[in-house]
């Protein structure tokens, strides 16, 4: 075999990926399948579309004038009392679909009441557009919905289950309650797809849920502060109405939710400045009694006064402290006898009037004496004499000291008490000006609150008084023109979608359920051994469909098979081919036999041998019989090889060898010698030789043959060999247990179920077929008759 050759086959063997092509040929076969689903579904997506209700998009625009951020101190107060600056469009969006205020929209359209016209198919919502008009007198459980089914005319109506005619205006009752139906002036009968109509009533808290499941709203640009508003329904003129009255009635009651903000606001106010009108006169009274209490008027001036009276004090305390201290000097002096003869100081500061005479004296006999004692002696009279009245004048400037010093204690005291006194008044100035800056502090608390909140009434009548909404709608409600629903695009789309997926699903299915090899990519999926051939399926039910100068497709394909394994045999002078399958019925002698006739067409000499030997059919699909074979020849009844040689009739070139009697034992038949002899004698007088051999999965007769053969052909019948089967098929190539194998695909056909393995052409079956199956008779004899179906090939 040649290394392009081999390369070739390896590269298909290892091919693995999904290939779009036979994806598509695969399913393509079943193309009056997949054409009759998608003009099934077109024909149901056509009813659809014609016969839905058409449903219209509404949408207008909100303007929310969103200020920005207020950032001052005093924002958090200011919002308090009055409206936030900022707007949370989040909130907004919420605040439209919630069911306060769309129950308003439904009260102010009532749209409790829904009024439809029956058609054949559909009723058609006639908002605005009824003729007639139900008015509620009295109901028996307002909370239930109720619905009326009426035929009206321009004189009278009647309910549909019944004959009785009632009158336009006048009072009528069900078992929902007591009404009266009007006509809507201006209103025409005609024009409608019929007389009967569908008065539908729903609670208004039904009603309302109704709009919050119809209504969509968005805020299209992240940065805007415009509002989406989107309603779909089946009636323009409806949404248009619900969206303008939305858009009306969120201003109403933002303007309403503003106007009573500002009458609580007032309401607030004016309680709280009688409350702090109130507190104010508390506070105020209580500093007067402060002030009065403490002898407080203006404590920095008061303070000022009493640091000077003590500095003063204080002063003259220490004065008198130094003159009882000079008393003191002076008494001590007067008392000490060394100094009685001495004078006496008298500028020591003490100014007492009755003291400084006596101290005058005294010095006075004082210097007289001492001018005496020097001219006189001792004893003289006259210095005696002054003497004793220098004594007497001690003790009464002794006496006059210590009653001086009895005044100055009871000054310093008495001082002193002035000092405690204006020291104590000092030291509580603190305190009196904590505790009245306290009484001051809450005065002013009161008072500027007080002021704040006068200026904010006025702010407040001020806002209600001129109050706006925060929103104008932008752009009116407008309707989408065409319908939105159904989308005839999607709905074809998806119809043809669904056209071909659920026969595509059918078909894979199929594909699941059924096990047997239909396509080449299993094969080249599940084993690695190349394939030399691709027979299609015959149109003869003869077993010979290669002849000379014949061109069908399956003769071109079996020629072809001949090329390929030519490289598979390129240096055998002579080979030995061995044709072999899994089962039973795959179509092993009828690829014998052509290939065969393929080789002798090119002038070899080719002998195909019956070697099937527990169901031979190879002589019979020809049409030939022969009593003695191959089993004669391997016991030795027969030695000359040329009497179970017989020429194909008509066909130079090509011989076949019949099996002969069937041995008991056809195994160990071929383990006798005489088997060598008999490929040594055979290559000798032919240029090919192709053995025909039992299957593989059921006997071992082809692992006994295959020493001889230089090739080992495969057969693989599509839409019978069973996928599991190919594990064996790549066991017996990797393990190399037959020689030099490659796969023949047998059978593949362009009709049927099997239909579309490469688009092949090709006529009905061939089929001379064995007629056994997987099992067969190979172990057990049973009777067999050929089938008549052209689909059995062995």
């Amino acid at each position: 075999m040649s290394d392009d050759f081999e390369t070739g086959f390896e590269g298909n063997a290892n091919r693995k990926e999904f290939q779009l092509k036979e994806f598509i040929f695969k399913y393509l076969r079943y193309w009056p399948l997949l054409f009759a689903f998608v003009i099934i579904a077109l024909t149901i997506a056509f009813t659809v579309i014609r016969y839905s209700t058409p449903v219209y998009s509404v949408s207008g625009s909100l303007f929310i004038n969103k200020q920005p951020t207020n950032n001052s101190p005093t924002a958090d107060l200011q919002n308090m009392f009055m409206f936030p600056d900022n707007v949370n469009l989040k909130n907004e969006l919420e605040i439209l679909k919630s069911k306060p205020l769309l129950k308003r929209v439904a009260q102010n359209l009532g749209l409790q009441f829904n009024y439809l016209n029956k058609g054949n198919v559909r009723s058609s919502n006639i908002y605005r557009e009824s003729p007639v008009e139900l008015e509620i007198v009295s109901l028996k459980d307002a909370s239930g919905s109720f619905s009326l089914d009426i035929e009206a005319t321009e004189e009278n109506f009647r309910f549909t289950n019944t004959k009785a005619v009632l009158l336009y205006n006048a009072e009528f009752q069900t078992r929902a309650g007591t009404f009266r139906l009007h006509k809507v002036p201006g209103k025409s009968f005609r024009g409608f797809n019929s007389s009967n109509y569908i008065i539908q009533y729903r609670p208004l808290s039904l009603s309302a849920n109704i709009l919050a499941s119809q209504i969509k709203t968005a805020q299209n640009i992240e940065q805007a502060t415009i509002l989406n508003i989107t309603i779909e329904t089946d009636n323009p003129a409806y949404g248009k109405d619900v969206v303008n009255e939305l858009m009306k009635e969120y201003g109403k009651m933002n303007i309403e939710e503003k106007r009573e903000i500002s009458q609580v606001t007032m309401r607030f106010i004016d309680e709280r400045l009688d409350t702090i009108k109130n507190e104010l006169g508390g506070v105020e009274t209580g500093l007067l009694r402060y002030r009065e209490k403490n002898e407080v008027i203006d404590l920095s001036t008061q303070s000022q006064q009493y640091y000077q009276n003590f500095s003063e004090l204080n002063q003259k305390f220490n004065e008198q402290q130094v003159q009882m201290g000079v008393l003191d000097y002076l008494l001590r002096y007067i008392n000490d006898a060394g100094n009685k003869h001495k004078l006496v100081p008298t500028d020591l500061g003490i100014q007492e009037p009755v003291l400084l005479p006596l101290l005058s004296q005294y010095n006075t006999l004082q210097l007289q004496r001492n001018t005496l004692e020097q001219t006189t002696g001792p004893a003289n009279a006259a210095l005696v004499n002054m003497d004793i009245s220098l004594s007497k004048l001690r003790e009464q400037i002794a006496e006059a000291l210590k009653n001086v010093k009895r005044s100055y204690t009871i000054a310093a005291d008495k001082m002193q008490e002035q000092i405690s006194r204006v020291q104590s008044s000092l030291k509580a100035v603190p305190s009196k000006a904590k505790g009245l800056l306290d009484i001051e502090r809450q005065q002013k608390i009161k008072q500027d609150l007080y002021l704040f909140l006068l200026q904010k009434r006025e702010e407040a009548a001020i806002a209600a008084a001129a109050t706006i909404a925060n929103s104008y709608p932008l752009e009116e409600a407008a309707s989408s023109g065409a319908p939105v629903k159904p989308n005839k695009r999607n709905i074809y789309l998806v119809a043809l979608l669904v056209g071909i997926l659920i026969p595509v699903a059918i078909i894979a299915i199929m594909e699941m359920l059924n096990d047997k090899v239909t396509e080449r990519e299993e094969i080249v999926k599940y084993t690695a051994a190349p394939i030399v051939g691709e027979i299609g399926h015959a149109g003869d039910e003869k077993t010979l469909v290669v002849l000379a100068g014949s061109r069908t497709i399956v003769a071109e394909q079996f020629r072809i098979m001949r090329t390929n394994v030519q490289y598979l045999v390129s240096k055998v002078e002579k080979p030995v081919l061995l044709v072999t399958s899994s089962v039973s019925g795959e179509g092993k002698s009828f690829i014998a036999t052509n290939y065969g006739a393929a080789i002798a067409l090119t002038g070899k000499k080719t002998v195909v041998l019956e070697f099937d030997i527990r169901k031979p059919r190879l002589l019979k699909g020809l049409g030939m019989q022969s009593v003695k074979g191959l089993s004669n020849f391997i016991i030795g009844n027969i030695t000359d090889i040329n009497e179970i040689i017989h020429p194909v009739q008509d066909f130079p070139g090509l011989h076949v060898i019949g099996c002969g009697p069937i041995p008991p034992n056809p195994s160990e038949l071929l383990l006798d010698s005489n088997v060598a002899l008999l490929f040594e004698k055979l290559k000798e007088r032919f240029d090919c030789i192709i053995i025909d051999s039992a299957p593989v999965g059921l006997v071992s007769d082809a692992f006994t043959l295959s020493p001889f053969a230089d090739v080992c052909l495969y057969i693989v019948r599509q839409g019978y060999t069973l996928r599991r089967q190919l594990s064996m098929v790549e066991d017996l190539y990797a393990k190399k247990r037959l020689a030099n194998m490659g796969l023949v695909v047998n059978d593949i056909q362009a009709q049927g179920r099997y239909k579309g393995y490469y688009g092949y052409g090709g006529g009905a079956a061939y089929g001379y077929g064995y007629g056994y199956g997987y099992g067969g008779d190979y172990f057990q004899k049973e009777s067999f008759k050929r089938p008549k179906s052209k689909f059995w090939n062995k």
